[in-house]
């Protein structure tokens, strides 16, 4: 398990501690860990096409 630490605007800490107090999540750690999951899940295929693309380019340049 990692750690990371992120500033929030204070907009979005209410809306995160929103959820938490409505009964929707058990802690903030929880909602950030399901945005987060739920982020990488709807953009996989960009992410997969820049990691080829990085691949691709590190490749031809030939540099180690």
């Amino acid at each position: 398990m990692k750690t990371l630490q992120a500033e929030l605007p204070d907009k979005l800490y209410e809306q995160l501690r929103a959820l938490v107090e409505a009964g929707w999540f058990s802690d903030e750690k929880s909602v950030i860990i399901e945005a987060l999951r739920r982020f990488l899940e709807t953009h996989r295929p960009e992410l997969m096409e820049m990691f080829i693309r990085e691949d691709v380019e590190w490749g031809l340049s030939g540099k180690d």
